[in-house]
């Protein structure tokens, strides 16, 4: 996937997050992506890993490594409430040049009879921007159901879901499957390659 806005492809352009892991659920933090390169750095615990899982969740629809049960979402507990929203949202040009929006949201709020938390998925949408400018409300919505935008986004991107998923998006607790069991391997690879024998 490029970031070069002269070459051929796809690109991404911001990226908005509020209410996941560090990322206060009041507000939304959104990131800039430069060409022909953006570097992200910080702390540890400053959200680093947390914007690239934001990135394939906003592309490909899956939860990080552990995330069950509202473990992802900003914790309601430090929020001073009993739930919490959360919102990713990614604009990113098309493999035609077109600007595309992809948004995901979440919801999760404490058990009332036992303790933790309890995690679903409020809605999603995928959109072209409005081609004039005019009116940047007024977007022509693809779909809102995950099934599809889980489909369509890696298909605007140019890019396989597998791609996206194992090599781009790679989640650090899941970067080492080229060390896998032969077999587990070989599904890997006929995914990323799109083997069919």
């Amino acid at each position: 996937m490029a970031t070069d806005s002269k070459a051929r492809g796809s690109s991404l352009d911001k990226l908005a997050i509020r209410g996941i892991r560090s990322f206060d659920s009041n507000e939304i933090s959104v990131m800039q992506f430069y060409s022909p390169l953006t570097v992200i750095v910080g702390h540890n615990g400053s959200g680093k890993t947390t914007i690239i899982e934001c990135l394939k969740y906003a592309t490909t629809g899956d939860l990080p490594p552990g995330s069950k049960g509202g473990a992802w979402i900003h914790d309601p507990a430090i929020a001073g409430t009993s739930e919490v929203k959360a919102q990713v949202k990614l604009r990113f040009n098309n493999l035609r040049k077109e600007k595309m929006l992809v948004e995901r949201r979440l919801q999760v709020t404490k058990k009332k009879t036992a303790s933790g938390l309890s995690m679903k998925t409020l809605e999603g949408v995928i959109s072209y921007a409005d081609a004039d400018q005019v009116d940047k409300k007024k977007r022509q919505t693809l779909s809102t159901k995950c099934a599809n935008i889980d489909e369509e986004v890696p298909t605007q991107l140019g890019v396989s879901k597998a791609i996206l998923q194992n090599v781009i998006f790679c989640h650090q607790e899941e970067s080492n499957w080229p060390l896998s069991e032969p077999a587990a391997l070989k599904k890997k690879f006929d995914d990323i390659f799109e083997a069919t024998e």
